[in-house]
């Protein structure tokens, strides 16, 4: 009896579908199992841009909807493909994609912003045959990727390799660029066919206390920026840091890189209910970041002028007032102050759009964000999108890029006067748990190793160190290749060949 395989076409796995930017989970990581690491190069490239760049940073929403997660335990998708990407970058291939061949309607296109989102949409409307220029206000490429993110978790040179790679698609970059300032917006619609907004939230949110204005009181951006870009080279004394947030734990880390004698987070949650990522606490935890969760801060202690300490008391509740803004109700009695020399404000991020104002055609919501057509990412200008943290109310790097993969598509079908504006249908892969496989050999999961405490506490290297080669082919081996052939794999008697020799 034949046995039919899925169409790859038009099914696709959990882990795919949990993934923002669709990518082609199973496909890298059967590589991978395989041997053919180029291969699984070229699926990460075909389907998910700067993925290098995700392989150091992405939250891996993948893992979480892994079938094998069901079976034993979920596979380490975001290891494997760091060490797919390192094992590219030993290679001398080069490029970013495969540019599909002009079809005689190449257009300008103007991207504001060199973050995640716009660096995507530049590489992927860049594939399609436009001519592209990105402009961005910092004087290096990048966005919060390089002034946001410490080189322990992104190393610079991992970043440049992939800005070098899409540059090689013939990209302009043009840094030290503001909108607005060097060149008017209106004058950015005249010179280029569509535009796409992607400049992220740059600001640090401003938190109204007594005593912010003192000597010493750093937003978290500004502070993070200044270390990765050198400014910064050392710090002294205590310090604190206000929010419980994924920067606030990379503002924490840095510090402690830096050389602080002491570093404590005090935010509204508790530790079971912080914003920041489950890994990224307890590693800030382990390199000696105090934490005082369900803290609320009062005001900012200050000496001539100066920041020396935060007195903070416990939280009763939390409550939401009307604006969408955190207003903790706090325990009377329980105030305490910390000693501190510097104060890092970590409390959330906003977009500047100052550019846009007066701008005709665009509308903003009641908190100053731009209002855009959720499914194209287009505004109320024609030939104009925006997306990226610039239109997430959260944002995470690969939410991003999966932002600027679809302005991209968006764009292109403006561009070529495509008015059907719909992909392909795609269906997810549903698998009962009657379904799941019982001959398969429980194997344990290898997670990613990590440099020892005591080493990294003091350096800037990254702090995740990949998997070996022998490692990662025994963990891709792990994956069940859920779309390849349907009923076929939870079942011995009915699996084909290939399927077969992958799993005995």
């Amino acid at each position: 009896m034949e046995i039919k395989c899925w169409d790859w076409t038009s099914k696709i796995p959990p882990c795919q579908a949990a993934c923002p930017a669709g990518t082609d989970v199973t496909g890298y990581v059967i590589a991978t199992a395989q041997g053919r690491y180029q291969d699984a190069y070229q699926a990460l490239k075909d389907t998910l841009p700067l993925p290098a760049i995700c392989a150091y940073i992405c939250h891996h929403p993948c893992e979480s909807k892994c079938v094998r997660g069901r079976v034993d335990e979920p596979i380490s998708i975001k290891a494997v493909k760091r060490f797919v990407t390192d094992y590219a970058a030993s290679q001398p291939q080069k490029g970013a994609g495969r540019v599909r061949k002009s079809d005689g309607k190449k257009q300008k296109v103007a991207i504001i912003g060199s973050g995640p989102a716009g660096l995507a949409a530049a590489q992927n409307l860049a594939l399609r045959g436009h001519d592209v220029t990105v402009f961005e206000a910092l004087p290096v490429t990048g966005g919060m990727l390089a002034v946001g993110i410490p080189e322990f978790v992104l190393p610079r040179k991992v970043l440049n390799s992939e800005i070098d790679a899409i540059e090689s698609l013939g990209i302009k970059i043009k840094t030290n660029t503001r909108i607005g300032k060097d060149i008017g917006f209106d004058e950015l619609r005249q010179q280029y066919k569509a535009i796409f907004i992607a400049t992220g939230k740059q600001n640090s949110a401003r938190l109204n206390l007594p005593g912010m204005d003192a000597q010493g009181v750093v937003p978290a951006l500004s502070f993070l920026s200044d270390a990765n870009l050198g400014k910064l080279k050392k710090l002294q004394g205590k310090v604190a840091i206000i929010g419980g947030g994924n920067v606030a734990m990379d503002a924490a880390r840095t510090a402690v890189r830096l050389g602080a004698s002491e570093v404590f987070c005090a935010c509204l949650e508790k530790e079971d209910q912080m914003l920041a990522f489950e890994w990224e606490v307890e590693r800030a935890a382990a390199e000696g970041v105090k934490l005082f969760c369900g803290r609320a801060p009062q005001q900012v202690v200050t000496s001539n002028g100066k920041v020396s300490g935060l007195q903070f008391a416990d939280v009763e509740s939390i409550k939401i007032d009307s604006a969408g803004r955190f207003n903790p109700v706090v325990c009377k009695g329980t105030e305490c102050t910390m000693e501190a020399d510097t104060l890092i404000v970590a409390i959330g991020q906003s977009s500047d759009l100052s550019f846009l104002q007066g701008v005709k055609g665009l509308e903003f919501n009641q908190r100053g964000g731009l209002v855009i057509e959720t499914d194209s990412l287009s505004t109320g200008m024609p030939g104009v999108f925006a997306g990226g943290d610039i239109t997430a109310p959260t944002g995470t790097a690969v939410e991003a890029i999966a932002a600027g993969k679809k302005a991209a598509r968006s764009i292109d079908r403006f561009l070529r006067g495509d008015t059907n504006g719909k992909g392909k249908l795609e269906v997810l892969v549903e698998v009962s748990d009657d379904q799941l496989p019982k001959f398969v050999e429980r194997r344990k999961r290898q997670d990613m190793p990590v440099m020892d405490v005591s080493k990294r506490k003091k350096i800037f290297d990254v702090v995740e160190l990949g998997l070996s080669e022998k490692i990662a082919v025994q963990e891709a081996s792990r994956c069940l290749n859920c779309p390849m052939c349907g009923n076929c794999i939870f079942d011995r008697s009915q699996m084909c060949f290939k399927t077969a020799s992958r799993l005995l």
